[in-house]
């Protein structure tokens, strides 16, 4: 699994690392709802893209990917924050925000985790 996350207070940080394939997106998709129900409330996510190395997966995957998120139900507005400094990871970054269509979230992408967790702290 390419990602390893830390909760922090209200905010779940998500740290992506390697070749991100489909079924890893299936994996974050399973997790996430997992981890909500876990802490008791939808939490804000902070993504950081600065170890991977890029995607295996075809645009396909990821709108199918992005039309079963669709159907999460995310209880209270969220936001997630995604920093992208490398190439891949700014590649990445545009297939989340590009096709997200999850109803109460808020995506951003950032080119520093500073301006990523000022946004997420609504600062």
């Amino acid at each position: 699994m390419p990602y390893s996350y830390t909760t922090e207070g209200r905010i779940v940080h998500v740290s992506w690392h390697g070749l991100v394939t489909k079924d890893d997106l299936v994996a974050f998709g399973v997790d996430m709802p997992r981890v909500g129900q876990e802490l008791g409330f939808a939490p804000d996510v902070l993504h950081t893209f600065d170890a991977v190395t890029g995607h295996s997966f075809q645009p396909i995957a990821a709108y199918m990917y992005s039309l079963l998120q669709k159907r999460v139900r995310i209880p209270n507005p969220i936001r997630a924050a995604i920093v992208a400094t490398t190439p891949e990871g700014a590649a990445l970054a545009k297939v989340f925000t590009t096709l997200n269509r999850t109803r109460n979230l808020e995506m951003k992408v950032f080119a520093n985790e500073a301006a990523a967790r000022r946004w997420l702290a609504r600062q």
